[in-house]
């Protein structure tokens, strides 16, 4: 059995340690993952926060036959996403934080980064919400095709699908506003 979903088997019997330990293995993934869907900063790490608290309240329900730990936690992402976006809440655009620019840098860089980031973050909310899903999964989060298919309820064939659509439109989008 893998380390993650060992853990979240401790985790279930109750051993807090064993949770804390998940939850450092997870929690920037899953950040960066809601914070590239939805742009905001402050909005990423209230629903990241409660992806784990919903995840330790159901750890019990946790199957490793079915899915593994990270799938398992990005379903939960993902669907507390959706509802969130459902619900309509605000949304406050915000410019990338210091943990996603390098403050070493010269400003004249740090601002080409910044710009660079917004225009990528736009280009994605243009993609079809599934495309956009794969995508910052991918390579947001870091998660192979396999643990996106799991997280999203689909084939590895769709996940491949959908990420060579949503690349080639994210392309051609960047290309068009002089990408090189």
């Amino acid at each position: 059995m893998a380390p993650l979903e060992e853990l979240a088997i401790k985790t279930a019997a109750g051993d807090r340690e064993a949770f804390a330990e998940l939850y450092r293995a997870l929690v920037e993934p899953v950040f960066r993952y809601l914070y590239w869907s939805m742009g905001s900063r402050e909005d990423a790490e209230d629903l990241a926060e409660e992806v784990f608290v919903r995840a330790l309240l159901n750890m019990g329900s946790f199957n490793p036959a079915r899915a593994p730990l990270k799938a398992w936690i990005f379903r939960i992402a993902h669907n507390l996403l959706v509802d969130h976006q459902r619900r309509g809440a605000r949304r406050r655009r915000e410019e990338l934080d210091e943990r996603v620019v390098d403050d070493s840098k010269p400003v004249p860089q740090r601002i080409e980064e910044e710009e660079r980031a917004r225009t990528l973050r736009e280009s994605l909310r243009g993609l079809p919400s599934a495309q956009r899903q794969v995508i910052t999964m991918k390579y947001f989060a870091g998660m192979s095709n396999a643990e996106v298919a799991k997280a999203l309820g689909r084939s590895e064939g769709a996940i491949n699908a959908l990420q060579h659509r949503a690349l080639r439109s994210l392309g051609k989008t960047l290309r068009e506003l002089g990408w090189e």
